[in-house]
């Protein structure tokens, strides 16, 4: 039987739901011994009644090909997943009924229309709610001690020497605990982070919530390897601030978006609807869910990124796109792909350490057709965006690829990162080698002053240093910047593969600024760092609102539009050396498709 082929049961069990009253169903799951079947009623309730009693439930689905059943109000069975199956037998009384909201059984998923106005009233039904549990799924061999161990570290401080009397199994199954799927699910950030209280369950063990907040300061502190940095682990180490934003409304979606990226959804427009709930009331409006074929995955993608632009007056959401777009959505070059939860390789994000047009950082942007709401935005659309042409790239060799390990396992981890440390390095090198024999086209006869023939001065030391900034972005790996001449030392350390002081910190922002990027160098012999997919031929412009410079290729139909290629550094202009230019004669409008 396929999974919610008993919404038919669903729709008479719960009768249709009221969207003007904010209506929502509630299971009262019916007590039972451990092996009675599963069963319960389907009420209905009112996000406005001031008298709600119950407890809202945060779990991953699971595998829908085998599922089980659970009989609602006149005997009608309802399919549901195996670990749902094992959370509500864990949860029944044997004596009391236990009030459950639970979307798989409370929202008629069959129903598109009925999922969009519930999907719109989520977080409230977990505001409201007296607490949420979480069910990471049934004990195993090790799960019950480790519940145990993670919820004494919460009784107080502990030092280096008290943690290390905890075993190398018992941190390995606490590292197991941590692998389980539900950490990596978009929707449990909202849920969590909107509920009163949490607990966790995993089996018959429950404990707080804050025993995990405990435990992912000892894992950042402590650099415990047998704990996987699992996607929840930034929220885990925000939690505080999280709550009070989520609590506030202030947060735009764009940034959750961005900082949740490796999270992952069953459907792709999941990516963006299980995180309206945590954001501003501007994104909610700009965006409502809707699960029908009204709206495809490359419109809902087209529409949050004509938001992002319009909400930021910034081009900072073409700066951290994600590159890896799904094969099968047409989108255009300039939108992301949102619903991927595969990053692309991004070099900014909020801190702007860049200023590459100076006071040109804010922009309107303007679309063909014209749009003036994301909700009316057709799917094919073309962004116009005001600039100038700075360079022509020469030369566009691409870092070589190793596809980044997204999951928990700690020594594929760990040989992932040590290839792609091995491979920037080589490759860097080969970089070395094209820029040190690369030739200006300007003539030896030219009466060009030598020292004139490259936008720096021909000399050894500061080609090294336009070089070696570039390969970093001139960043570290945190973002601060401009690094220090005391750099160049690190990188020749580096390059040579001898040990020395600071070469850790070298390779590591080399290693993550140069990933699935490409080193290029314009005609004048400018080095740089572009997507990967940069080819010679394209153009660095610079664009009214951005940090930094874009690659831009003019298309071949003739028409005069142009493919947005990405973000790009660009020695020497990144703090505004060429901004006087976007008040210039030169300035043009590019439409972008």
């Amino acid at each position: 039987m396929a999974l919610y082929a008993g919404s038919l049961a669903l729709s008479k069990a719960g009768a249709t739901l009221v969207n003007t009253r904010r209506e929502f169903r509630l299971l009262i799951l019916s007590p039972g011994e451990p092996s009675d079947q599963l069963g319960g009623e389907l009420i209905k309730a009112s996000l406005d009644d001031t008298n709600l009693q119950y407890t809202a439930l945060s779990y991953t689905w699971g595998d829908p090909s085998d599922p089980a059943n659970i009989t609602l109000n006149d005997g009608h069975n309802l399919p549901i997943t195996r670990n749902l199956e094992a959370a509500l037998r864990q949860f029944r009384s044997r004596i009391d009924p236990v009030r459950l909201w639970v979307d798989a059984i409370c929202i008629n998923q069959a129903d598109k229309e009925e999922k969009n106005s519930q999907v719109r009233i989520m977080r409230s039904i977990y505001v409201l709610a007296c607490r949420t549990w979480v069910w990471l799924g049934s004990s195993d061999a090790e799960s019950d001690r480790a519940m145990d161990i993670v919820q004494s570290f919460r009784l107080g401080d502990l030092t280096t020497n008290e943690l290390r009397l905890t075993s190398r199994k018992d941190w390995e199954g606490i590292g197991n605990l941590m692998r389980r799927s539900w950490w990596t699910r978009i929707w449990v950030i909202q849920e969590v982070l909107s509920s009163r209280r949490v607990h966790v369950w995993c089996g018959s063990r429950m404990i707080d919530f804050e025993c995990f907040v405990k435990l992912e300061e000892i894992r950042r502190d402590f650099a415990f390897r047998d704990i996987p940095t699992q996607p929840f682990a930034n929220i885990l180490s925000n939690w505080d601030l999280n709550q009070r934003i989520v609590l506030n409304g202030e947060a735009p979606l764009f940034e959750w978006m961005a900082d949740t990226h490796k999270f992952s959804s069953t459907l792709r427009r999941d990516r963006i609807y299980a995180l309206l709930g945590l954001s501003s009331e501007e994104s909610r409006s700009a965006i409502v869910p809707d699960y029908t074929s009204r709206t495809s995955d490359s419109l809902l993608s087209t529409r949050a990124t004509v938001h992002f632009l319009m909400q930021q007056k910034s081009l900072l959401p073409l700066q951290s796109g994600f590159y890896k777009k799904a094969e099968d959505l047409d989108l255009p070059s300039w939108v992301s792909d949102w619903s991927t939860s595969q990053a692309g390789y991004v070099m900014l994000v909020f801190n702007r350490p860049y200023n590459a047009c100076g006071s040109y950082s804010t922009t309107t942007p303007r679309f063909s057709p014209e749009i003036t709401q994301p909700s009316s935005c057709p799917e094919n659309v073309s962004l116009i965006l005001s600039g100038v042409v700075v360079g022509e790239i020469k030369i566009a060799e691409p870092m070589l690829e190793v596809p980044l390990y997204t999951g928990t396992d700690t020594n594929k981890d760990l040989e992932s990162r040590m290839l792609r440390r091995e491979l920037t390095r080589s490759t860097c090198q080969n970089w070395w080698a094209i820029y040190e024999s690369f030739t200006n086209p300007i003539e030896e006869s030219s009466s060009v002053n030598r020292d004139r023939r490259y936008p720096f001065p021909d000399i050894p030391s500061v080609r090294q240093e336009a070089f070696w900034r570039t390969i970093i972005a001139d960043r570290a790996l945190d973002g601060t910047g401009p690094v220090g001449r005391q750099w160049f030392r690190f990188f020749r350390s580096w390059l040579t593969d001898v040990e020395g002081e600071g070469i850790t910190d070298f390779r590591n922002a080399a290693v993550s600024h140069c990933a699935g990027r490409s080193f290029i160098l314009t005609c004048e012999g400018t080095p740089g760092l572009a997507p990967a997919k940069t080819k010679a031929g394209d153009i660095v412009c610079l664009l009214y609102g951005g940090d930094v410079p874009f690659v831009l290729r003019r298309l071949s139909s003739g028409d005069g539009c142009y493919q947005l290629i990405g973000e790009t550094y660009v020695h020497g202009i990144m703090q505004g050396e060429k901004s006087e230019m976007l008040r210039g004669e030169r300035v043009q409008d590019f439409e972008i498709v």
